[in-house]
């Protein structure tokens, strides 16, 4: 038994050294979710394990691993910690929203505009903050002021909706009717494919960066920034990509968001805890990994659900959020995603042993 135990680790081991480990891995993991609305249905002995699983539970937890991927690109890979991501977020949302509802413009070409006001949103912030060397939890604190400061005026603008925000337009104000040109559906499946798809786009160029020389610069600059920069590494431009792409992925998700439900508020895009939403899978999963946001939300998400579900207190999932994360800063600061790792190690160690018992 241990022999058998001792290969199987050594196989994993092997495994996790190929170049091809993590996009199998990715490939996996997004099959598992195109297969996760079944799965739920799927019962053992008249018992379905998931089927406490909704399905728009399942597209909020892809809404948030698809922003938790965005998020990682700037602060997982250049170390540098956001928390105003909800501003691009609620760029998204709102560009969105308006143009389709008071323009009659396709939400698609919306959604790509709104993309690129919170690239140009994401630079103007990097470039004041970057340039005067802000770094840890001042930078946090400038990016969360950045993203309160676009609350303050969707509020108070009546032209931008104001506290009330804006109605989701009828499909057939500037479509044929539902369906993917309309950005609308009936049901909620196609909405899970379609977020689905949007957290693929985002996936693999995650994916790309990480493997990229793109991504050595900005690990670089993460691991030590002085160092990077003492050897040619433009650092200063490099950081300012890596926020465009951040905020210009994380608009996706707030287009998404604008459209699926029927309405939106300055409290429900631009809040304070959505910033921890997005952040939250993120640092649960394992920051600067590939799999981190998407394991996190799993976890985060229906977890708080559940708990939810189970116990009518209010504001108990959020205690429950804050539990999570104590525990993984606390005892896994690697996040969830490290946890096979440590078990191999752990197998490793103990395999040996009882090899040395056996001797």
């Amino acid at each position: 038994m241990s022999n058998a135990l001792s290969r199987a680790v050594e196989r994993y081991g092997a495994f996790r050294d190929e170049w091809y480990a993590l996009p199998a891995l990715v490939a996996v993991s997004l099959l598992v979710l195109a297969a996760m609305p079944f799965l739920r249905q799927f019962a053992l002995f008249g018992v379905a394990p998931l089927g406490w699983l909704s399905l728009n539970m399942l597209i909020i937890t892809l809404v948030w691993a698809t922003t938790a991927q965005a998020w990682n690109i700037m602060s997982g890979y250049t170390g540098q910690f956001s928390f105003g991501h909800a501003a691009f977020f609620g760029l998204g949302a709102y560009t969105t929203i308006i143009l389709t509802g008071n323009f009659s413009i396709s939400p698609w070409i919306g959604m790509l505009l709104s993309s690129a006001i919170a690239a140009v949103y994401g630079l103007i912030i990097g470039a004041l903050t970057f340039r005067y060397d802000l770094e840890g939890h001042y930078f946090a604190l400038a990016t969360l002021a950045f993203a309160e400061l676009l609350r303050y005026v969707f509020t108070n603008v009546p032209q931008l909706g104001g506290a009330s925000g804006f109605f989701r337009p009828l499909a057939r104000e500037y479509a044929d009717g539902p369906g993917l040109v309309a950005f609308q559906f009936t049901g909620d499946l196609p909405y899970y494919y379609l977020i689905l798809g949007f957290l693929t786009v985002v996936t693999v160029v995650s994916l790309a960066i990480n493997r990229s020389q793109l991504g050595y610069y900005l690990f670089a600059i993460r691991e030590r920034e002085q160092a990077a920069a003492a050897i040619g590494v433009p650092t200063y431009r490099y950081k300012l990509l890596a926020v465009a792409v951040s905020a210009f992925f994380t608009a996706w998700p707030g287009a998404f968001w604008a459209m699926y439900f029927n309405t939106i508020r300055p409290s429900t895009v631009f809040d304070l805890l959505v910033n921890v939403e997005i952040l939250l899978p993120a640092i649960v999963g394992g920051v600067g990994t590939v799999l981190g946001p998407i394991v996190g939300s799993l976890i985060v998400i229906p977890v708080g659900e559940f708990v939810r579900q189970s116990f009518e207190i209010p504001g108990l999932n959020n205690a429950v959020y804050g539990a999570i994360l104590i525990a993984i800063v606390l005892y896994s600061p690697k996040g969830v995603i490290s946890w096979p790792s440590r078990f191999v190690e752990l197998l490793r160690t103990r395999t040996g042993l009882l090899d040395d018992d056996a001797a």
